[in-house]
């Protein structure tokens, strides 16, 4: 893995500014903790990495009739804050802990054995219900704060790990 350059950071930025697709100054390098906020990332295939912090908020990941893999990945603290995710994304057993998905769009994601708990999710979309999650981890309160207007009580199960 390559570190990230100021080189390639002002690339990013110039990318950003002009709606361009940031995939090949990415491919290969260390985005840990980095600013991608708003970019267009249309291949975006990564597995088993570090990425805490990073900031992908009012970012588009993905790109329509494309799978993109994003599995077994930290992203503890990170922004996906409007993001969109086009096409289908594998986002399977990646710690997603403390992140923020407010606003998000996930309704092709799949997130099987995925934690995120402590993370937020007003106004996200995503597709709850179905094999897409399984054996995901939320917060109780979550599904508490979903159904407090449907007139409806959310029934907590003691865990069975």
């Amino acid at each position: 893995m390559k570190p990230m350059t100021n080189e390639i950071r002002n690339k990013i930025d110039m990318y950003r500014k002009n709606g361009l697709d940031i995939s090949s100054l990415i491919d290969g390098v260390n985005i840990k903790g980095e600013d991608l906020r708003r970019c267009v990332i249309k291949n975006f295939n990564r597995n088993n990495e570090d990425l805490k912090g990073t900031k992908f908020s009012y970012a588009t990941i993905g790109e329509e009739g494309k799978v993109l893999n994003i599995s077994n990945n930290n992203f503890v603290g990170s922004e996906f804050i409007e993001t969109k995710f086009i096409g289908k994304i594998f986002l399977r057993r990646c710690n997603c802990s403390s992140c923020n998905f407010n606003g998000a769009w996930m309704q092709n994601v799949e997130y099987q054995g995925t934690d995120f708990r402590k993370s937020d999710f007003c106004e996200a979309v995503i597709r709850l219900g179905s094999s897409y999650g399984l054996k995901a981890k939320f917060d109780e309160n979550l599904f508490k704060d979903l159904a407090k207007h449907w007139n409806i009580q959310i029934i907590i199960k003691p865990n069975e790990e």
